[in-house]
């Protein structure tokens, strides 16, 4: 049998175990993915990319590929305008009777698409069957290993590490992975979870729902106007209406698996389904594919069990309101890789990776909540609900971490009430245009591959710091000032102004782009205030022992 080492081992080929391969590779970290299926996923589930995912994907130079795949969310009030082009579609969710009665439709929820003052990029529609090649290729391409139909056979942890049997089930050639940790990223019902005793809590099961794919040629029924979902509460066949392309469409239901088998549902009887719910019993359409799954609301208890971490659908799963699920995985990825980077290669101490449950926990807590109370509770919240109910920007990008690897304030709650982005710590920076020479760049493109220290103009003193500690405790850490016509220019002040901070204050963003600690100005001792702010944030606790 084969026998491979590798720093990292991931199991499961979705978006947040693809998510993890690629943040690992533009870190530099070797790793090895693992995925059951044969190929990445061919029918539309996840579908919304929010802005902050955008600016994970944007900081690994997949932006523009993105934007050229999927559509650009506008506005939610323009669904009504006909003959939009095919790249955009309205952020708008609708119910309506039926589709020929779409013009009166009510609006169930129009999220705001005006983020231009909190991010540098904007949410876009592009669904999971695009999505995960584009990540996967990319992640390929810095050197990640990635093998589907490959599964899992077994695993076991020890002292130093993992080592797990893989199958290649074309071949039935097993190999033995030795990895120092694996990120299990296989899905709602991981067996990597379940094998580790980690129980879930959480409201449960929902209920089970039928998605069907099918072409058909709706435009002149609903004469171009465009949406993201359309509710059609017809009594004898309610479901969900939304686009997967500019072809085809899907309609999801829910039934029950206990009176009806999933092989039950024909196509005949998809089809009749179908034109009963949209009201248009004469429609020609052609159905493609057919795939039931369970709606469900669950949180694991722990992220974390010795050196396996779970992410995404493993760690939590919840309703699709709000389009959270997929771009929380993704963020658990992103969260996770840099706190792995840092471990494997030296420059952080193990315990940073108990940071990772303590922020991604209390978030993913947070955000299948609000899933939740969206899904079941949308239509009917009284005013209590409404008022534990977040906006959806300040679910997405405005949420805070509380843990050790933040120096700053313990937050009550990880999605605060109103959108805060003023530099606090535990907050992801805020976004700020700043020009290097000619080009304009965001506060939210630095951080990337290494700390970065922001100053304000007379915070010069920070700058020399930086470099000091950078090298003496082997940290990667950049500086800048950022003033009027500095290397980061910021001739409106709007630095200063957003941020709160006197002219000599800092702030420390992480590697996610978080902010980590902040100072409101220089202090006498700038050197041995960064590096014990630095060692605590890197849990290198024989470090701060023989610092002092």
């Amino acid at each position: 049998m084969t026998v491979k080492e590798v720093p990292v081992l991931i199991v499961g080929g979705g978006l947040a175990g693809l998510s993890s391969a690629l943040f690992l590779s533009q870190h530099g970290i070797d790793c090895y993915l693992v995925e059951k299926h044969e190929t990445t996923a061919v029918l539309l589930r996840a579908a919304g990319v929010n802005s902050r995912t955008m600016e994970l994907l944007r900081n690994a130079g997949l932006e523009k590929t993105v934007v050229s795949q999927g559509m650009k969310l506008v506005a939610g009030h323009r669904w009504r305008e006909l003959g939009q082009p095919a790249n955009q579609i309205p952020r708008v969710i609708l119910r309506a009777n039926s589709i020929a009665d779409i013009e009166n439709a009510v609006v169930v929820e129009e999220p705001s698409v005006e983020i231009g003052h909190v991010s540098p990029t904007e949410p876009y529609w592009c669904g999971q069957d695009k999505l995960e090649p584009i990540i996967r290729d990319e992640a390929i391409r810095r050197g990640a290993q990635v093998h589907f139909n490959t599964r899992m056979e077994s695993f076991e942890q020890h002292e130093d590490g993992v080592t797990a049997v893989v199958l290649d089930q074309a071949t039935q050639e097993r190999t033995t992975i030795r990895a120092r940790y694996l990120i299990a990223a296989d899905g709602v019902h991981s067996a990597v979870r379940e094998s580790l005793g980690i129980g879930r809590v959480g409201h449960g099961p929902i209920g089970h729902v039928m998605s069907i794919l099918f072409k058909a040629d709706l435009d002149s029924t609903i004469q171009g106007r465009r949406f993201i979902i359309c509710y059609l509460p017809n009594p004898e066949a309610p479901g969900m209406l939304h686009r997967f392309d500019e072809e085809r469409w899907i309609f999801g239901f829910f039934y029950d698996p206990r009176k009806t088998d999933p092989a039950e549902f024909t196509e005949e009887r998809c089809l009749q389904i179908i034109r009963t719910a949209t009201g248009a019993t004469d429609l020609d359409l052609e159905v493609q594919m057919t795939k039931s799954w369970e709606l469900s609301h669950n949180v694991a208890e722990s992220y974390r069990s010795q050196h396996v971490l779970l992410a995404g659908d493993a760690a939590h799963v919840h309703p699709p309101a709000g389009a959270y699920g997929a771009n929380a995985g993704i963020q658990d990825a992103h969260n996770l890789a840099w706190k792995l980077a840092a471990v494997l290669q030296g420059w952080a101490g193990e315990d940073l990776l108990d940071t990772y449950e303590e922020e991604r926990h209390p978030v993913g807590e947070a955000t299948a909540e609000q899933a939740w109370m969206r899904q079941t509770i949308r239509g009917s919240a009284n005013e209590t609900q409404r008022a534990a109910m977040r906006d959806s920007t300040v679910v997405s990008t405005g949420y805070r971490y509380t843990s050790k690897a933040v120096i700053g304030p313990r937050y009550p709650e990880p999605i605060p009430t109103e959108l805060e982005m003023t530099g606090r710590p535990g907050y992801r920076v805020p976004h700020i245009w700043l020009r290097r020479g000619e080009t304009q760049v965001s506060t939210v493109d630095l951080a990337v591959a290494s700390f970065v220290l922001l100053t304000g103009p007379d915070g010069a003193e920070w700058v020399t710091a930086a470099r000091t500690v950078a090298e003496e405790i082997d940290v990667p850490l950049t500086s800048y000032v950022v003033s009027e016509s500095g290397e980061l220019a910021d001739p409106d002040g709007a630095f200063l102004g957003t941020t709160g901070l006197t002219s000599s204050g800092a702030l420390l963003l992480r590697p996610d782009g978080f902010v980590g600690w902040r100072a409101e100005s220089a202090d006498t001792d700038t050197v041995s205030t960064l590096r014990d702010v630095l060692l605590r944030t890197l849990a290198r606790t024989a470090d701060i022992a023989g610092s002092r």
